[in-house]
Parts: C-alpha cells; sequence; structure tokens
C-alpha cells in the first residue's frame, strides 16, 4: 500500500472505477481542502484508492482487491492518533472482500443514505426556529477554532485550517451567551456537495438547536446553488428523524465497517 504525496492528490482525479458509498469523503479528500491521507495499491495504475480523514474513510476501485483490503484495514487498526475508523465500501463489490478479510473487533453496521427535496424542506421548515434566549450565527474562522477548542475537538482535525474551511466552506452556530452550544457545518466538501455534520452539547439538545443551525445551513446551500448531503447509521433515530424534518428522503441502506478503540 502507498502512500501518494498531498501535491499528487489531482492526479487521482476523477477516481477510476464508480464510487458510491463515501463518495463525499473521497472527493473532499482529493480536493485537498482536509488533512486527509490517500493510499493507492500500486503505481503507476492505481486500480484501488484509499482515502481517509481523522476516522472517516472510504476505500474504492474498479476491482476490489482482498490485499489491498487487508492492508487498509490493518492500517486503520494500527493508526495511533485516532479512537475511531467508519470505513465506506465505495462500491458493492467491496462489501464481500470487506467482510472476509475483517477483524473480530471491526463491526459491519447499517447507515441509511439521503437525498435532498427542496420542496419538502421549504414545506416543513418552521417559521420561529429558535428560542430567544439563544443566537444564531455564522461559523467563520474564528468560530470554528473556538467550537474546536471547547465543544467539539474533532472539528479540529477535518479541514487543513479554519481560515480554509471560511473560504470553502459553509456553518452556522447557535450561541447561549458567548458559548457555542451547537454547530452546523460543511464537513467534506467535493464539488457543489456539501456533506453535514451536526454536534449539540448534550444538555442542550432536545430544543430545536440542530434543525436551526442545519435549516440556516441548507438556506445558505440552496442560495449558492450548492447541494447538501446527509447520511447517518440506521440506529441513530435522532439524526434519521432529523434528516427528515428538513427534507431529507431515504434513499437506501449500505453496511460501513466501524471499529472503536477500547481502553
Amino acid at each position: 500500500m502507498l502512500e501518494i504525496d498531498a501535491a499528487s492528490f489531482s492526479t487521482l482525479s476523477p477516481l477510476p472505477g464508480e464510487v458510491e458509498a463515501g463518495a463525499a469523503i473521497v472527493g473532499a479528500v482529493l480536493s485537498g481542502h482536509t488533512q486527509g491521507k490517500v493510499f493507492v495499491n500500486a503505481r503507476p495504475d492505481p486500480g484501488s484508492l484509499f482515502a481517509y480523514d481523522n476516522g472517516f474513510c472510504a476505500i474504492a476501485g474498479p476491482v476490489a482487491n482482498a490485499d489491498f483490503g487487508t492492508a487498509c484495514l490493518d492500517w486503520l487498526c494500527g493508526h495511533a492518533n485516532q479512537d475511531f475508523f467508519i470505513l465506506y465500501p465505495g462500491h458493492p463489490r467491496w462489501v464481500p472482500v470487506l467482510d472476509a478479510v475483517m477483524a473480530a473487533s471491526t463491526k459491519k453496521v447499517p447507515r441509511v443514505a439521503f437525498e435532498f427535496d427542496a420542496d419538502d424542506f421549504a414545506a416543513r421548515r418552521p417559521t420561529q426556529l429558535l428560542p430567544p434566549e439563544y443566537a444564531l450565527v455564522t461559523m467563520d474562522a474564528t468560530l470554528m477554532r473556538k467550537a474546536a477548542q471547547t465543544m467539539y475537538p474533532w472539528i479540529g482535525g477535518i479541514w487543513k485550517s479554519a481560515s480554509l474551511f471560511e473560504n470553502h466552506g459553509i456553518g452556522f452556530c447557535v450561541l447561549a451567551g458567548d458559548r457555542i452550544v451547537s454547530v452546523c457545518y460543511s464537513v467534506f466538501v467535493s464539488g457543489r456537495h456539501h456533506e453535514i455534520d451536526i454536534m449539540t452539547v448534550e444538555k442542550f439538545r432536545k430544543s430545536g438547536l440542530a434543525r436551526a443551525a442545519a435549516s440556516a445551513f441548507i438556506d445558505e446551500c440552496r442560495k449558492r446553488g450548492l447541494e447538501p448531503g446527509w447520511d447517518c447509521f440506521k440506529d441513530n433515530l435522532a439524526s434519521y428523524h432529523l434528516a427528515q424534518r428538513l427534507g431529507f428522503k431515504p434513499t437506501g441502506e449500505f453496511p460501513v465497517y466501524c471499529w472503536q478503540r477500547t481502553r
């Protein structure tokens, strides 16, 4: 398995073969916006590609290769700087290969894909988004850095810099006083596609804050002619139901491979 220098990512786009599940991750890493890594199985014909970004990753290519799948999983399980991974099989042909080579500590779990319906979003959009004690503000570089330092450390490991996010991403924060209590932002940007990530501080959940931030995010995507994206674990009912209240329609399920560090 060979790691590709970030300066050469553009030579791997478009990716050889189809990418279905995990396309947003692959596209975001190849764009150069993220701190992600890319590995291939051989030069000069990569054949298979593995894109990794702060625990989220995808494996893709026209031919499912058992040795490459094993190498990717071994690298993930041995990566010292992470506590989890979620591996998307870029095409269904990778599923039996990964089933055969995954370790006992890796779990295969279903996620749900969604498609955005702008008319449904508009019909469902509430007129009152936030209680008066909260403020909804655009996430700029300063607020992204503050969110990473205070309520959501993981966010700091995705984009190469908060300034790059400010120039290429979309985000909104909900404030309680001067405290960030909820965020919705572009976690992966691939062309016009902006994949959504949402985080709300636990004690502030079930107050409509995530819906307010996500509604503002979607409004901004529509204003700019961009495409909001969403997927979630099947058993994450809060995310599953919020997606539908925001106009996202479930289109099907796909498996991902997950691992969590235990101490």
